[in-house]
């Protein structure tokens, strides 16, 4: 018996799920979001105006982990006069109003009258507090909250305090959001705000046929790599990684729950491995409702991986920096061979899986 499997058999069931739940895979495009943050954090100081940054990306390719993970290494501490908060971050609320989005900050920083006071009042405390508790870095999730409301009044008012803030505390700001939430950055009327955010990043779900799959079976070994699980299940073998892409679309959140409630599952009847079986109850389970048409790919092989984009990445304008595999150069579609590849952009499972 190996070390790694001595050290796993001596632990509680408990303790092996945390690890899977706490699991975090720091793969290429992750790495060039943090290290975004971290010119924005760092390099600001350094500047006349600070660095503002744009962060958005469709539903779980994960961009609240990213920020969290950011922000894990700059925790808040106490000192002898005061409580120290490097970085604020707070998730906007829903339906979104500044008033709201102030006392939310005003209570991170703890503010015993958060949500007292006009917005201009409330804003001054927030400005004197964030420079007491020398905050360097402000993080603004779910920023297309304000989109919901769809009202010029209240996202010219979303501007104004952006920019009034930005003014008054020299601070480097982080906005994540869905894509849509650039409407706000695009609007004519705000193109100061817009020019304070130019620096915008777009991550997107990996694509299989940029690469043929390296990415994304290299991000599965990588999670394989810390599966508190005794035995191989050789999740980046080509035949088992398409079908986590097909049941997945790329979206890191539904392989995350696939992985993780496969492994609950297993550890759960006594497995050291995920297999298909257990793969096809985690998908029924976390998949399923909100991929109704899909087949299940871990109990058939009839399934297409087709050649689909991002459905934000050609739809959001010009851009800086779309954070997405690098495509491999493609062949004119006129020629023959072109023609001979856009017959087979749809695989037949049963016809690929064999590949090893």
């Amino acid at each position: 018996m190996s070390s790694t499997e001595s050290q796993f058999s001596s632990m509680t069931l408990s303790q092996r799920l945390k690890i899977v739940n706490d699991t975090y895979i720091s793969y290429p495009r992750f790495k060039q979001v943090i290290d975004a943050i971290d010119y924005c954090h760092h390099f600001s100081s350094c500047k006349d105006e600070p660095e503002c940054m744009f962060l958005s990306g469709c539903t779980g390719v994960g961009k609240t982990t990213i920020y969290r993970t950011y922000a894990s290494k700059y925790p808040r501490y106490v000192t002898c006069d005061r409580t120290v908060i490097p970085i604020l971050a707070v998730t906007i609320p829903s339906p979104a109003t500044v008033k709201a989005v102030v006392s939310k900050l005003l209570w991170q920083l703890g503010d015993p009258a958060y949500d007292k006071g006009s917005i201009g009042k409330q804003t001054i405390r927030l400005i004197g507090l964030i420079k007491d508790c020398g905050v360097q870095l402000l993080i603004l999730d779910e920023f297309q909250h304000f989109i919901d409301r769809d009202s010029a009044k209240v996202l010219k008012t979303v501007s104004d305090w952006l920019k009034t803030l930005i003014l008054d505390t020299n601070l480097p700001i982080i906005l994540i959001g869905l894509p849509e939430a650039e409407q706000i950055l695009q609007l004519a009327c705000h193109s100061q705000l817009s020019r304070r955010f130019a620096n915008r990043c777009y991550l997107s779900p990996f694509v299989w046929q940029f690469d043929n799959g390296e990415e994304f079976r290299t991000f599965l070994h990588l999670i394989e790599s810390q599966l508190p699980l005794e035995s191989a299940s050789h999740l980046s073998e080509s035949n088992l990684a398409k079908r986590f892409y097909y049941a997945s679309d790329g979206v890191v959140a539904y392989v995350m729950k696939l992985i993780r409630y496969g492994t609950y599952l297993a550890l759960q009847h006594q497995k050291e491995q995920l297999d298909l079986n257990t793969l096809a109850v985690a998908f029924e389970k976390y998949v399923r409702a909100d991929k109704p048409s899909k087949v299940n790919p871990f109990l058939s092989d009839e399934f297409e991986l087709t050649e689909t984009e991002s459905k934000y990445s050609e739809s959001t304008g010009a851009t800086n920096n779309r954070l997405k595999s690098t495509p491999k150069r493609r062949r004119d579609p006129a020629s023959p061979t072109g023609a001979r590849e856009r017959s087979t952009r749809q695989l037949k499972a049963s016809s690929v899986l064999t590949t090893r």
